[in-house]
């Protein structure tokens, strides 16, 4: 497993934390997880830090991961295990330029709880027409 140290806030205090992954097999493991004896799997990496952020949501991660605004498209998802994401911004399409390690550092618009990255990206399609229930509406009401 490869080892990678973030900072995060704990108690209010700024201190660095480590993560053991496995973008291969799909494995996480966290320092503050039982020292290191929880296993965290999911379909990527970004989901299994999904998955510690939810379990410690009282630790503020400095990183691209817990950002509201990033998220992996599926093809990122599969070629990277999910270690690059898309930096998003409301009304513009995702381009290479966009591209983030969702370990590297961190410290604006940070969320320890999934389901708001999960809205801003709802509110992302959205914004850039890409809506897919809003096109099945207007289809159905052509017919």
């Amino acid at each position: 497993m490869k080892t990678k140290k973030i900072k995060a806030i704990i108690n209010n205090v700024e201190k660095y934390v480590t993560f053991k992954y496995d973008s291969t097999h799909i494995k996480l493991k966290f320092s503050e997880a039982d020292n290191f004896a929880k296993v965290y799997t999911a379909e990527d990496i970004y989901q299994c830090l999904a998955k510690v952020r939810a379990d410690f949501p009282h630790i503020k991660f400095l990183c691209k991961g817990a950002k509201i605004n990033v998220r992996p498209s599926s093809m990122a998802s599969q070629m990277s295990g999910g270690m690059v994401a898309y930096e998003l911004t409301l009304g513009k399409r995702a381009t290479r330029e966009d591209l983030v390690n969702i370990f590297d550092f961190e410290e604006h618009n940070l969320t320890s709880d999934p389901k708001e990255q999960y809205n801003f990206y709802k509110e992302w399609i959205t914004s850039i027409g890409a809506d897919r229930t809003e096109t099945a509406d207007l289809k159905d009401s052509n017919d």
